[in-house]
């Protein structure tokens, strides 16, 4: 799994992510996820546009994020899934909980 984060204009973080988010990689995705969370930006962009699979210790990464970033008042959003992964969403009647959008240069262009 490689990881990469991008801190944009006014607080906007942006936690790019590549390879497949399973058992093996979920436990370093949630240590970078807390310390982008720490640092309480007012929005956090995971982009899954390179994550060809993700399973449901990865998903549980995420909803650990979005229940962390809600108390904080932070905007999460899951950007560029697949239609793999956002079928595992749908599977878990996670799609409507998240806020999943196509693109996340859909964000930074506006």
């Amino acid at each position: 799994m490689k990881i990469n984060v991008a801190e944009k204009d006014s607080g906007v973080f942006v936690l790019e992510l590549e390879g497949d988010l399973d058992m093996s990689a979920s436990p370093q995705v949630r240590s970078t996820l807390l310390q982008i969370l720490n640092k309480t930006p007012s929005h956090l962009v995971i982009d899954l546009s390179k994550v060809p699979y993700i399973d449901s210790s990865g998903i549980a990464t995420f909803v650990e994020g979005l229940q962390l970033s809600r108390r904080s008042d932070i905007r999460f959003t899951l950007a560029g899934a697949n239609r793999t992964v956002e079928s595992i969403f749908e599977l878990a009647h996670l799609k409507e909980v998240f806020e999943m959008i196509p693109d996340a240069g859909v964000l930074m262009d506006g």
